[in-house]
């Protein structure tokens, strides 16, 4: 699914088909235009910590003031950063001779910097914060010096140069790691870990052997690997595991009109309540009301009985996975409190007012820009969840057809196995002839082999209608949770489309510009006569009244706009259950055929027995 996010997409590379038309060819990872020449030499005039100097001087093999890209990447290396992180730096450094300059070398080091830092490695913020850049941590990058005086001159026992003046010194002392197929090189929130760099070991090789160990151990750490303001809990990745469990109660609801009631059993409360549908569909209602920037379950409809009891489990299980509606005070009520969910609403204090988001602390160190940037994009992103909600819906109907064609071809083979079995075998002639009214050897053999091979016949059939059965019941029903995660989204985006407040932005900014232009026109007159005092106190509090919405409507446009950068980097993240999917599916034909396989080779070993020789049949 990633060659499907092309355009302005700050979790994954760039694509030639998102480039604008009247734009230049993009070379960031954000699809931005060409960089010229002075953002290159945008740290010509700084003054670099020495990290820089001992990096450069570590990489060159053979002097001459330049580095070759291999050295490069071999010295990023030392930054504890992901492969495919240090990859893109190297790319967008390097300006296609072959080798590198300082500058160049230098700006591969300060986007290795800003990486550390949770914050995008590109040229963009290296010219944003190249006057406060935070300083490069390169563990044991300077075990590659070869008989150098700068060697000589290092702290001992020290892999961190640091520096005194460093402005981010306040962040975590360990290099970042980021997520490696779900997540990304330009938004992606990269996590830290450590506190002190250990001593340096004797010699390089068992320097980078050491670091290699520290590296392996932060990327697998999922609890480690964030974008910024989402808890990245991989069990709401998981879309195969469900904590809920439902069944009808054989109790019905209602006095005059009965209802259905539902058992719901949910492992990770350690409960068991009664709900009817109309609770399921309150708490759906709730919590778009209570969370509109956010995607979540979606509930099934009403209409469906006979599918009703999967698709509320899917939805119940879709709720606790999420982490933050995991932790929403009502939806603890909905899985634990016992008591009928209508007594629950009346007595509890529910707070129903959308959540309010803090924009700073959830974006963290994420550049502005960005975030504006990836919603400049929102339609595009449209089209393409509109692309991705066709595409599972195919996918699902094709699974569903599958299953059916294997349901039907296993039917096909029984009655094909019922008319090779031997029900009623006739009897011998009791007069006339008997020579042929006996059964020949032969043709003894030859019955006995193809009840035989009717059973393996029918050992195919139940084969074929199982692996139906697996792809209606797995195979298609993994895909409805991913198409529900599409839904989300879709669903998200509409209400973000309605609920936008640029066109209000712009109404008030024109009714505020057109208020200050009748107060200058009433400044402008001297003195103010007194007929006109209350026309300017009129306007004074309009212009403060516009002041006051258009701080709230600035608000609001920034927590749509922060919430759909972070929604959009979740909905990017459930595309690693992909794997299980297709790993579940592939594996599952393979075994599939692998049984099918050895029933046919057993029918097949059967069918040589069969007699052969025409004369055999004659008595």
């Amino acid at each position: 699914m990633s060659d499907l996010y092309d355009i302005l997409d700050p979790w994954g590379p760039p694509s030639s088909g998102a480039t604008n038309a009247s734009a230049p060819a993009s070379t960031g990872i954000l699809g931005v235009s060409n960089l010229e020449e002075s953002s290159r030499r945008c740290l010509d005039n700084v003054a670099l910590p020495v990290v820089y100097a001992v990096a450069f001087s570590a990489a060159q093999k053979a002097g001459g003031g330049r580095v070759t890209r291999d050295a490069l990447q071999q010295t990023l290396e030392f930054s504890g950063l992901p492969r495919h992180v240090t990859g893109q730096i190297v790319l967008t450094a390097d300006t296609g001779a072959d080798s590198l300059a300082q500058r160049d070398f230098n700006l591969a080091l300060a986007m290795v910097a800003l990486a550390q830092k949770n914050m995008s490695p590109t040229l963009e913020s290296v010219m944003f914060h190249k006057e406060d850049l935070p300083v490069p941590e390169l563990d044991g990058v300077e075990t590659l010096i070869s008989s150098s005086n700068m060697h000589s001159s290092m702290p001992p026992g020290r892999g961190r140069l640091d520096a005194p003046d460093d402005p981010w010194s306040s962040a975590s002392a360990g290099p970042g790691a980021v997520a490696s197929s779900t997540a990304a090189l330009g938004s992606m929130s990269l996590a830290t870990n450590g506190t002190e760099t250990a001593s340096l070991p004797a010699n390089a090789d068992s320097t980078k052997k050491e670091h290699q160990q520290r590296t392996a151990g932060r990327d697998s750490s999922a609890s480690q690997t964030f974008v910024p303001g989402i808890n990245m809990d991989e069990l709401q990745w998981k879309l195969d595991k469900e904590d809920v469990s439902i069944k009808e109660s054989a109790e019905r609801g209602g006095i005059v009109f009965k209802h259905t009631n539902y058992e719901i059993s949910t492992r990770s409360f350690s409960s068991m309540v009664v709900r009817r549908y109309r609770d399921f569909d309150w708490i759906s209602n709730y919590l778009v009301t209570r969370y509109p920037y956010r995607m979540h379950a979606n509930i099934p409809p009403k209409g469906f009985p006979d599918n009703r009891i999967k698709g509320l489990t899917r939805f119940a299980s879709a709720i606790l996975r999420i982490p933050f509606l995991r932790r929403d005070a009502l939806v603890i009520q909905f899985f634990t409190n016992t008591d009928e969910f209508g007594h629950v609403l009346k007595v509890g204090n529910l707070d129903m007012e959308a959540e309010d988001i803090d924009v700073e602390d959830e974006l963290g160190s994420t550049p502005w820009p960005e975030v504006q940037q990836t919603y400049a994009a929102f339609d595009d992103f449209y089209a393409q969840v509109a692309r991705d909600e066709e595409r599972y819906r195919t996918q699902i109907t094709s699974l569903e057809k599958i299953a059916r064609y294997k349901q039907a071809i296993g039917d096909e083979l029984n009655v094909y196995s019922d008319t090779m079995r031997l029900i009623n075998a006739p009897r011998e002639s009791v007069s006339g002839s008997r020579k042929f009214h006996v059964q020949a050897a032969s043709k003894r053999t030859l019955d006995s082999n193809l009840n035989e091979l009717s059973m393996s016949f029918s050992d195919a059939s139940l084969l074929e209608k199982a692996h139906g059965e697996v792809q209606k019941t797995i195979s298609a029903e993994y895909l409805r949770r991913v198409y529900d995660v599409v839904i989300s989204m879709k669903l998200m985006m509409d209400r973000m489309r309605r609920m936008e407040k640029r066109k209000d932005i712009q109404r008030v900014c024109e009714r505020n510009d057109a208020n200050r232009k009748a107060m200058a026109q009433l400044n402008g007159e001297s003195p103010v006569p007194d007929s006109d005092r209350s026309s300017t106190d009129r306007l004074e509090r309009l212009l403060r009244e516009d002041a006051a919405e258009l701080q709230l409507l600035n608000h609001e446009q920034r927590c749509i706009e922060a919430r759909f950068y972070l929604e959009l980097a979740r909905y990017k993240c459930y595309e690693s259950f992909l794997q299980t999917h297709y790993h579940g599916y592939i594996e599952e034909q393979i075994k599939h055929h692998t049984m099918t396989l050895n029933a046919w080779k057993q029918a097949l070993s059967t069918a040589d027995d069969l007699p052969t020789d025409p004369l055999g049949f004659i008595s």
